[in-house]
């Protein structure tokens, strides 16, 4: 590994201050899970490590109805996991995060670490979509809020400028009646990354659906949600269009954990499994609580 300067500023001016001297030669940390391989790997050699983990806005999760919820970027995903608030009101979130890796792994990864990845294959990413998160974005100019999908662009590239850095996730309040579910298909049980992901939710009767995994970003289904958002009944038998308009709206590739063909197949089974999954959360579910 390539020596390095180590600074850990306590305060976000002092971040972005940083940031803008040294440019690219930067590099962000904050549970280290993808930097500190990438680092030993020598795909990256930055010049500056900037731990951000003892500026107090960035470990802070609290929920309000007018905000609603925000994960800052250096909260971890076992904190997301085991929050009563996450895991009555954004339950479908929490799920996923259990989907990261291993436990010991979790203590570390975080979830804005997750985004900020942008990886398509990332477990938090697609239940982020379908939940409408912004994204929260401070500089020397202040703080800007960034719709998920217009902040990923691609694999590992994202709309952040010189000088900026991630505060953490902000998440709309959900109103009424709602139910969520993210199915993963991987080759094995745990540890993996995911070969398929589909996220469903349901908010008062209007579905959103996001895939992972089958295109450079992650996509919306919007086939798929228009087809069910017509539908009287979701059955296992009404669900096969919805299945077929998935297909349409997918672009995978063949690679180490699976063909082509096999994701084709795959994205069918994954969001037959998470609609009805969020269809029996939703029709458990009371206001506000999935």
């Amino acid at each position: 590994m390539k020596k390095f300067q180590y600074v850990k500023p306590s305060t976000l001016d002092e971040v972005a201050d940083i940031l803008l001297k040294y440019g690219e030669e930067a590099r962000i940390l904050n549970g280290g899970t993808d930097l500190l391989v990438r680092m030993r790997d020598k795909m990256i050699t930055p010049g500056v490590v900037v731990d951000i983990k003892a500026i107090p806005e960035l470990k802070e999760l609290k929920y309000t109805k007018e905000e609603g919820l925000y994960i800052g970027a250096a909260v971890t995903m076992n904190e997301v996991i085991c929050s009563k608030i996450v895991l009555e009101r954004y339950r479908i979130l929490a799920e996923a995060a259990h989907e990261v890796g291993s436990y010991q792994l979790r203590n570390r990864a975080t979830l804005t670490g997750n985004v900020c990845n942008a990886s398509p294959s990332g477990d938090t990413i697609a239940p982020l979509y379908v939940l409408s998160a912004n994204v929260k974005i401070f500089s020397k100019d202040g703080i800007r809020l960034v719709p998920i999908d217009e902040f990923i662009l691609g694999v590992r590239k994202i709309a952040l400028n010189p000088g900026e850095i991630v505060m953490g996730l902000q998440i709309p309040d959900i109103k009424g009646k709602n139910g969520g579910a993210y199915y993963k298909h991987a080759r094995r049980k745990d540890v993996d990354l995911a070969t398929v992901g589909v996220a469903a939710f349901c908010n008062e009767g209007k579905w959103k659906i996001a895939y992972a995994a089958v295109a450079p970003k992650i996509l919306r289904g919007y086939k798929a949600e228009e087809l069910l958002n017509n539908m009287e009944k979701i059955d296992e038998e009404a669900l096969i269009p919805v299945m077929d308009a998935a297909v349409s709206e997918i672009s995978p590739i063949s690679d180490v954990r699976a063909s082509k063909e096999y994701r084709v197949d795959m994205i069918k089974i994954s969001l037959k499994r998470a609609v009805l999954a969020a269809l029996e959360q939703y029709e458990l579910g009371q206001e506000g609580i999935i």
